[in-house]
């Protein structure tokens, strides 16, 4: 009995190790390069590598790169779609027939004396009657349509479109349909060679299509969507190059300032025919210096940042190519050189980046520090702190190095904060490739250390705490220490170094109050006329000001001040003559500390609706055709004109704006282009309904707090939530119908939303300064929340932009005050028994529709939400 068990125990025994050993012998999963290699078809030719006719013999192979492999056993298997085995064989050719129109699968097994590798393949069956190749399966995708010049299509000028190179494709194996349709699905051209020669006489878009046909019949079609360009869209390369000077550096371009520069364009064609159009502008958008020569002498007087704008023009082929610059006027006399406080300053500033630094190396959280109480380094630094409420640091944000785990947290390589909950930055700092800390490796005092040697601040370009002063070192740059101000400017290319503003680093020589003075002055309208009284206005909170107001020209020169030190906080002034100016508001608090303010303003002459206004272009090249073209607010064409005469008259008969355009064309059959814009008046009468209607001001004071609080959304927040209070309170006076704003964009340079998303366009846009937060817009051009209505953005520190902003399906003049209620919805689930039903009560926000009075909603019932 023992013996029987013990030889029963043997026998299960030896049963496990034979299934064992069997079931090694089947895994074939070790990667051998001897056994590497891919199943395909013997014969190609068609580019056909996943499937083939049905009821014809084909072969079928193993190997690398179209070649056999030497020393291997095959052990081949084909299934159909039910799984069930067709034919198996064991030589390096498989010959298969399918006969259904359907997918196979084709196994293999390759073998040698190291072990064994498996393949599989799904192949299908083609109709010889009717065989179509998806382009996926032609030459594994690699065929596409190629025009002869990288460039695109020049319009009316023969062009080739061709099949590009493909492994294994021989044209001699295919025949070709090749057809052209213009945009309207007429066939305009067709051929049958390889490659396929038209001219498209229009600049449209054509469809053109290829029908590829192997020896087999079976056919594979390609399209490809062509727009020809115009002769210089096309050429548009050969007008490429860039501007700069002889001290210009890879970093920027830049010239000192009082000495000139000569600024030229370097090609990277032949530039034998090209001429030069040179216009710089200084940071407020107004014209400083042109030229129209080759090499351009330029001397600023003014440090700081200004534009460089060129229009480079082919005189041979009439086209031109505009090119735009920043350009930095480097300064040597900063104030921070000669302040004895600017050092000081400096320091204060580097301990509060320090202490804010170290605390995240440490592993404190984002979030920690913003709700964190003010620091003593904070304290210190907050009398020099110019804009904002002087409490605490906000959005801080610091910038961590992937991959570099210092005691299991990544190094910090940067961060950046502002002073001003709804300012992204004020403080942006880099230093270096990232700082960590470890506790059982260094001190506090030597990580501390360690930041202060990795910060770069470099004030040597300093001017004015409103603008940013940027600082910027590489590893690699030789040693050279590159510093410059710039508005909003990109440390992308920096390792060490940072953007600073609102901070006086040469404190006494621009007073800084306590509590700051914040504020900036209100324009009277879109325009300011000659001979009308200007009404301007500063808008602020702080109370017990008194200001000394002055209009200064553009030269400099004061033509009117106030009495000064009055406690009037608004000042008119009638302008005599057209020309750019600058209002100036000295402010004083009663402790003595003043700020001056500043805005820069266009007056010009009045233009009344229903009088005609003459226009007149003066050349001395003859034979000239003239087109004119007058155009209303959004593009609209009001009147046209094409003449000889070079002269037009136009009468405007609704105010606003327009812009009279005028293209010459002449024998060598080229077009340029002037323009020149005219503001429209009624010259008496209202020209927009904001003037007069007392809702006004409330709906745009709770467009400017959805504005400055969307403007404040952190990165990745949903901005509905965040901005819930705001957009619920401004949304009845919108034409959206979803109570939520969409398509929301907050860049460094513009702000822009809609009130509906069945729209690809922008209900809002708004740009933003570099030296100062959005306070308002301009309301002069309204008319009706349905129109696009361009607006002057006013920001903080007394500048605008007279551009880029715009403001639709908004109603501004409103009948009646829109007041939020507050109710609740009760949500009762049904059960089928008779017992008390179960509520759950929502709090939730509607409002009164000024245009459906019936939407309204009260508190705990609702007839329609």
């Amino acid at each position: 009995m023992v013996d029987l068990k013990i030889k029963k125990y043997w026998i299960i025994t030896l049963y496990m190790v034979f299934c064992t050993l069997t079931s090694f012998a089947q895994d074939c999963a070790q990667y051998s390069y001897n056994r590497y290699g891919e199943i395909y078809f013997s014969d190609n030719s068609d580019g056909d590598n996943n499937g083939t006719l049905i009821n014809t013999a084909t072969d079928i192979t193993f190997g690398r790169y179209n070649s056999p492999l030497s020393g291997l056993t095959y052990d081949w298997k084909l299934y159909d779609i039910n799984g069930s085995l067709i034919k198996s064989g064991n030589t390096i050719n498989f010959s298969i027939t399918l006969t259904k129109l359907e997918k196979y699968k084709i196994t293999l097994r390759v073998s040698d004396s190291d072990g064994c590798t498996n393949y599989e393949k799904i192949i299908t069956g083609r109709d010889p009657n009717n065989c179509i190749i998806p382009s996926k399966d032609r030459f594994d995708n690699q065929v596409a349509l190629y025009l002869s010049d990288y460039r695109g299509v020049e319009v009316n000028t023969e062009t080739t479109l061709s099949i590009g190179y493909v492994n294994g494709y021989s044209a001699s194996n295919f025949t070709f349909d090749w057809k052209a349709y213009n945009s309207n699905g007429v066939l305009v051209s067709s051929g049958i060679q390889p490659s396929f020669t038209i001219t498209f006489p229009n600049i449209e878009e054509y469809k053109v299509e290829l029908e590829l046909k192997d020896l087999n019949g079976c056919i594979t079609n390609y399209t490809k969507l062509v727009t020809p360009l115009s002769t210089c869209d096309f050429n548009t390369d050969d007008r490429e190059g860039y501007i700069t000077n002889d001290i210009t550096t890879y970093n920027e371009l830049s010239v000192n300032k009082d000495q000139t520069a000569n600024m030229y364009f370097v090609p990277y064609n032949s530039s034998e025919n090209f001429t030069y159009k040179w216009e710089v502008f200084n940071s407020k958008g107004i014209s400083v210096a042109s030229s129209n020569l080759d090499i351009f002498p330029l001397t600023l007087d003014k440090g700081g940042k200004y534009e460089i704008h060129l229009i480079v023009k082919d005189t041979v082929k009439g086209c031109d190519r505009k090119f735009i610059n920043e350009l930095q006027c480097i300064i040597d006399n900063s104030c921070t050189t000669t302040n004895p406080k600017s050092q000081k300053v400096k320091e204060l500033y580097e301990d509060l980046l320090v202490s804010l630094l170290a605390r995240s190396i440490q592993g404190e959280t984002d979030e920690q520090i913003n709700t964190s109480a003010p620091t003593a380094e904070f304290i210190a630094l907050k009398p020099y702190i110019t804009n904002g409420p002087k409490n605490k640091i906000y959005n801080y944000v610091s910038t961590s190095r992937n991959y570099t785990e210092v005691d299991g947290r990544e190094k910090i390589l940067g961060a950046r904060f502002s002073f001003s909950p709804n300012r992204e930055y004020d403080v942006n700092a880099i230093i270096g490739w990232g700082i960590g800390y470890d506790p059982k490796k260094t001190t506090i005092t030597n990580l501390k250390t360690t930041i202060r040697d990795s910060i770069y601040t470099d004030l040597s370009q300093y001017i004015s705490s409103e603008q940013f002063i940027k600082s910027c070192k590489s590893r690699y740059s030789g040693g050279g220490r590159m510093s410059k101000k710039m508005d909003r400017a990109s440390l992308d290319y920096c390792d060490f170094g940072s953007e600073i503003r609102y901070i006086d680093f040469c404190p006494g020589e621009v007073n800084t109050c306590d509590p700051a003075i914040i504020g900036s002055i209100i324009t009277p309208g879109q325009s300011v006329f000659t001979n009308e009284d200007a009404k301007f206005t500063f808008d602020t909170f702080n109370t017990n000001l008194t200001y000394t107001w002055s209009a200064i020209s553009e030269d400099g020169e004061i033509i009117n001040t106030s009495e000064p030190g009055i406690d009037i906080k608004t000042y008119t002034y009638k302008f005599k003559y057209e020309g750019n100016y600058v209002i100036k508001a000295v402010l004083k608090d009663e402790t003595g500390c003043s700020v001056t303010f500043t805005r820069y303003i266009s007056a010009s002459d009045t233009h009344c609706a229903n009088n005609p206004y003459g226009f007149k272009f003066e050349t001395d090249q003859p034979n000239l055709i003239y087109t004119w073209t007058a155009a209303g607010e959004n593009g609209t064409i009001v009147r046209t004109e094409t003449n000889t005469t070079g002269l037009f008259i136009f009468t405007p008969t609704i105010p606003g704006n327009y812009d009279i355009s005028l293209s010459t064309s002449g024998t060598e059959n080229c077009d340029t282009v002037f323009t020149k814009h005219i503001s429209i008046t009624s010259c008496g009468g209202s020209v927009s309904c904001t003037q007069d209607n007392p809702l006004t001001t409330r709906v745009h004071t709770l467009f400017i707090d959805l504005i400055t609080k969307l403007l404040s959304t952190p990165n990745g927040t949903d901005v509905n939530i965040y901005a819930q209070n705001e957009i619920a309170a401004f949304v009845p006076y919108t034409l959206g119908k979803g109570g939520k704003i969409y398509k929301f964009i907050n860049t460094n340079t513009y702000i822009s939303f809609s009130f509906s998303d069945d729209t690809s366009k922008s209900d809002v846009t708004l740009p933003k300064s570099a030296t100062g937060t959005i306070t308002s817009i301009d309301l002069s051009r309204y008319y009706n929340s349905q129109a696009i209505t361009s607006v002057i953005t006013n920001y903080s520190d007394g500048t605008y932009n007279l551009a880029s902003g715009d403001v639709e399906n908004i109603n501004f003049c409103p009948s009646q005050e829109c007041t939020p209620l507050i109710g609740t919805i009760s949500i009762v689930k049904r059960t089928a028994n008779t017992t008390k039903p179960v509520s759950k009560v929502l709090p939730v926000k509607t409002y009164t529709d000024p245009i459906e009075t019936s939407k309204t909603t009260t508190s705990g019932t609702s007839s329609k939400i």
